[in-house]
């Protein structure tokens, strides 16, 4: 029987390159003002062998938990929707819109999903390893960011509690707490997009911190190149 291992690439940054095949760029943009379409370019690298995709889009949503919801939808034009990407070729691929959906007044956010199939000519006593590819497609203005941040004590360890109440997304990439000597004395490096009005928390460890006005919290962000800084309000 073939074994099949699925491996999931949730997208971060300008350009992923994984197994000889990069995507730029990793998230796409769409303003119904300006446009109601964008393109995705796929580009195999030193790839070993052609392989076969087909693309399908999920609405994408956090429940208040801050876990990912992903429901599949059809309001999304694909083309092409199946490909073959051989060894040292591009495929562009065309993303938008029949209708624009109604994002005025809250950033909505959906995902692009290319699943690799498998040949059928493929040997099936082998091990294939099937590439999942993730890229999020986020419509409506860009706001500026509007952090609330909590501290959280539970079973003897630190969380901070990340509330977004900006209308569009953000995505944290790390978090540090830096003290009166600018020493950094706990972080969190878990990349999380936290969608327009929710929130999720994140584990500091153990912490015995009473007064956290004397505490900065640098929360490094897609929004900037440089970390945000910000203070509990107590």
């Amino acid at each position: 029987m073939k074994k099949l291992s699925l491996i999931l690439l949730l997208l971060t940054g300008f350009q992923v390159t994984w197994a000889g095949l990069s995507i730029s760029p990793i998230q796409l943009y769409i303003d119904k003002k300006q446009q109601r379409s964008t393109t995705v370019t796929l580009t195999s690298k030193e790839l070993p062998e052609a392989k076969i995709f087909e693309a399908s889009a999920v609405k994408w949503t956090q429940n208040e938990k801050g876990e990912d919801v992903l429901n599949p939808v059809s309001d999304i034009i694909i083309n092409p929707k199946n490909f073959i990407i051989k060894p040292e070729s591009s495929q562009i691929v065309r993303v938008g819109f029949p209708k624009m959906p109604d994002m005025d007044t809250q950033e909505g956010a959906w995902r692009i999903v290319f699943t690799e199939v498998t040949p059928v000519n493929k040997d099936v006593d082998s091990v294939s390893f099937l590439l999942n590819i993730s890229v999020p497609v986020f419509v409506g203005k860009q706001a500026p960011i509007d952090l609330k941040i909590t501290p959280v004590t539970r079973s003897g360890s630190t969380f901070l509690n990340l509330q977004n109440n900006a209308n569009s997304h953000i995505q944290i990439f790390k978090i540090s707490i830096i003290d009166g000597n600018k020493k950094e004395i706990a972080n969190n490096s878990k990349m999380k997009y936290l969608l327009a009005k929710k929130s999720d928390q994140f584990d500091l460890g153990h912490l015995n911190i009473k007064d956290w006005h004397k505490y900065k919290i640098l929360i490094k962000t897609d929004k900037n190149e440089n970390p945000f800084e910000f203070h509990v309000q107590e």
